[in-house]
């Protein structure tokens, strides 16, 4: 769901930011467009189906997914490597200093407090959406930067300076949370 959000909301602001002057019924079919056919979309929404019909894939076929499922976090880390090796950081943009705090920090803690004031849920369940806020930038951002040509330079060093960083503040937060100071409620 998260990956479609963020390649349903990218092309609609892309489409809106952009300079391009078209009629606003012209705009949203192309924004349309874009997210009906976006591959990312088209697999989610693929295997959201597969999962929700209880689809059992044949035994060669699953072989084959469960080896291309294995290699796509690799390639993808492969493929940012090479862009960053290739188009090497000049500088340390200025956002940095606002978005790894607000990615590491604050959204984790965003996290913790919002599920304290929604309710009374599993530790479990709270331990783990606050991991997953704490974790770093992923690299469908430089995805979307790379595909429509922006923010590239800025998407890779937030991506390469919050997985430096998330070693020191994701094993501060699994020490909180195994140490027990860390309650699975902040609001008992």
């Amino acid at each position: 769901f998260e990956n479609m959000l963020h390649f349903s909301i990218a092309p609609a602001l892309m489409a809106l930011g952009g300079g391009a002057k078209q009629p606003a019924h012209r705009l949203a079919a192309g924004v349309a467009r874009r997210i009906v056919t976006h591959p990312f979309i088209i697999a989610t929404a693929a295997g959201f189906l597969a999962a929700f019909t209880g689809f059992e894939a044949p035994a060669p076929l699953q072989r084959l997914i469960d080896y291309l499922a294995q290699a796509a976090a690799p390639c993808a880390l492969f493929a940012m490597g090479v862009t960053l090796a290739l188009r090497p950081l000049k500088r340390v943009p200025v956002e940095i200093g606002y978005i790894v705090p607000a990615k590491l920090i604050l959204l984790p803690v965003t996290m913790y407090l919002m599920l304290g004031l929604a309710g009374s849920f599993d530790p479990v369940w709270v331990y783990t959406a606050v991991l997953l806020a704490a974790l770093p930038t992923a690299t469908n951002v430089f995805v979307i930067g790379q595909q429509y040509g922006v923010w590239q330079e800025r998407a890779s060093a937030t991506i390469l300076v919050t997985t430096v960083l998330s070693v020191a503040t994701v094993t501060a937060l699994l020490y909180l949370i195994k140490s027990g100071l860390l309650p699975p409620d902040p609001f008992p």
